[in-house]
């Protein structure tokens, strides 16, 4: 077994990005005044399906987050037939909003410091780079990690092994002395196991698993993993 170190993904798995980018979101259409006659549902049934297309396709396009956001609600207020001539504005506002937003996955914090010391630690995040080391430093955890790849920096994305390979090459330990963990069994899964990394499955919705995609551990061992060493 003899691991060194422990890589993390971030979103959904350290940091729960589905609350934050809800809260988040919520808080710019308020001070927008846009909560009033605009429900909810309303709003997210037309936004969440646009962003995701223009998320998806931004490398293709070469769109930065920004473009990505500004085109996403300007895309949505014209689907919902809503004259709103603030897009660029209320885009830099919630993005300002969730790179400060600090929610945690349950007991991340904890897990952290039981493992800080005794491995190093590091993190490899599809996110975007901003984004991540202030969400990190947020929720007071920047400071635990040895490593910090994020795709958007290296121009590389898992489930490439590349992207693995540059962090593992940061910590300086070969892939046998290693344990990734993710939330995705594309992604993560796919990207760790083919280039050699034991993973570690963060099931945070309890999906059932095949043996295929079976780990190695559960996030319940993390907190005896200085027995795995």
């Amino acid at each position: 077994m003899g691991y060194k170190a422990i890589i993390f993904d971030l979103d959904n798995t350290l940091l729960d990005y589905s609350q934050s980018e809800k809260k988040c979101m919520q808080q710019a259409l308020e001070l927008y005044r846009l909560h009033e006659d605009l429900t909810w549902d309303e709003f997210w049934g037309t936004f969440g399906p646009i962003n995701y297309n223009y998320w998806m396709n931004r490398i293709q396009h070469n769109h930065d987050i920004r473009q990505v956001l500004e085109h996403s609600f300007t895309d949505t207020f014209l689907g919902l037939k809503r004259e709103f001539n603030q897009c660029r504005e209320i885009s830099e506002t919630y993005w300002g909003l969730f790179c400060s937003s600090p929610h945690l996955e349950p007991h991340a914090d904890l897990i952290l410091e039981h493992l800080h010391g005794n491995f190093a630690l590091g993190v490899i995040s599809n996110g975007i780079g901003e984004a991540q080391r202030k969400r990190l430093a947020a929720g007071g955890l920047f400071h635990y990690f040895d490593s910090f790849i994020i795709s958007d920096e290296v121009k590389c994305w898992k489930p490439d092994p590349h992207i693995f390979e540059l962090a593992l090459q940061e910590l300086a330990v070969d892939s046998s002395e290693v344990l990734y963990i993710g939330d995705s069994l594309t992604d993560d899964y796919e990207g760790a196991s083919n280039t050699g990394i034991d993973f570690c499955y963060y099931n945070r919705r309890g999906v059932p698993l095949s043996d295929r995609h079976r780990p190695a551990y559960t996030i319940k061992d993390l907190m005896e993993l200085k027995d795995l060493t």
